[in-house]
């Protein structure tokens, strides 16, 4: 016999073709393969105390406070360590319950399914004063530099023509078009729309319109649709719409950002804002929770590290975190420099449930996902 310590976060179907269990065994299984842990904030002792004997009797385990017991508090913070086997049975047995079990019986029911495979979107931007400078590119230059990326196979090439960085003002509706008029004309000139799926990263109705005409099939909106008319845009044209949060406008938007619960926040905002575009029949959305728009540093690392609480909505996640200031904030460097903090970031993004990454620099995201995706497929 040999004895190995293999690394859990293999892939048990590689795992299974390995010893060639029976099928029905290998499913049962399957759902014993991870611990999921649920956060539950202000549950009642009452309900405390019966989720507490449910999930001991089916093997999961709910961490609360001390004092629940002696019912000296009113309300604990818990945490509910469970198999996906577990928490099915949990979920027949919290229906039945009171004190706001039922709830969180319809919170366990949801769907939290992680990406199999990443999409990149490439970014190019014709405007002057974008925080990257490398991301930047002339009209005359767009079309060398357009052809380097398509050469590339992107899933999206993301445009825009005005800077949203922080402390940036809106350059107008009449600038953002002259800006972009010639490029988009070329786009649609030379059918390149048919090589990737193109993005414009604008609010304007009409910049939108007039790329969507021209074979654009997504709106990417910083604005987190404050003008509904954009919804309307993106049903109209069958077009893909990008939903992201940002709290106040860009030029103010990291003055001493504040959020009671930043999980929370962004989920209400994500519920509310998909009622609208459920309204005007809006098929495919992807969700941004807005890295560095309107965040401190450590909101941004929360977001992606519990990034997978937003797979309830079961629509793709996008994260932009490429060469940000959250870097900076927790290793001093220069935009130039941030390229391996990029890289860990979407990585773990990937790993925490995003399915779209937008990069400045796509070559090395291709080859940092090419080793991520062998390395979860190699078994032992």
């Amino acid at each position: 016999m040999k004895f190995y310590k293999i690394n859990p976060d293999t892939d048990f179907k590689i795992i299974c073709s390995f010893i060639n269990p029976h099928q029905f065994g290998q499913k049962i299984m399957s759902q014993k393969t991870q611990i999921h842990f649920v956060l539950i904030k202000n549950l009642n002792t009452a309900a405390a105390n019966i989720l507490k004997q449910d999930a001991l009797r089916v093997g999961a385990e709910l961490i609360t406070h001390k004092e629940v017991i002696t019912a000296k508090i009113t309300y604990s913070n818990a945490l509910l360590m469970a198999t996906k086997e577990q928490i099915q049975k949990l979920i027949s047995k919290e229906k039945l319950q009171d004190f706001g079990l039922k709830k969180l019986a319809l919170f366990l029911e949801k769907d939290f399914l992680k990406p199999k495979k990443v999409e990149l979107m490439a970014v190019m931007n014709i405007n002057e004063d974008s925080f990257h400078a490398n991301s930047r590119v002339s009209e005359d230059e767009f079309e060398k530099k357009l052809n380097e990326i398509l050469a590339l196979s992107p899933d999206y090439i993301d445009i825009g023509a005005v800077s949203s960085r922080p402390g940036s003002y809106y350059c107008g509706k009449e600038e953002e078009f002259k800006r972009l008029k010639n490029i988009l004309d070329l786009i649609h000139a030379k059918k390149y729309y048919e090589k990737s799926i193109f993005s414009l990263d604008s609010f304007d109705e009409y910049c939108l319109k007039y790329a969507l005409d021209r074979g654009f099939k997504l709106i990417n909106d910083i604005t987190g649709l404050k003008n509904e008319n954009l919804a309307k845009l993106a049903s109209e044209y069958k077009a893909k719409y990008c939903l992201m949060h940002i709290q106040k406008d860009p030029s103010i938007m990291q003055d001493n950002p504040y959020y009671e619960d930043v999980l929370d926040e962004i989920s209400l905002f994500f519920e509310e804002k998909l009622e609208i575009l459920d309204k005007y029949g809006v098929k495919e959305s992807i969700l941004d929770v807005g890295i560095c728009f309107g965040k401190s540093a450590e909101h941004n690392m929360i977001l992606i590290k519990h990034l997978e609480h937003f797979l309830q909505f079961k629509k793709p996640l996008l994260i932009g975190a490429s060469r940000k200031s959250m870097i900076n904030a927790y290793f001093p460097s220069e935009i130039k420099d941030r390229l391996a903090g990029t890289l860990y970031l979407h990585l773990k993004a990937f790993e925490n449930g995003a399915s779209i990454i937008r990069v400045h620099d796509l070559y090395e995201h291709q080859q940092l996902f090419a080793l991520a995706n062998a390395m979860r497929n190699i078994g032992v």
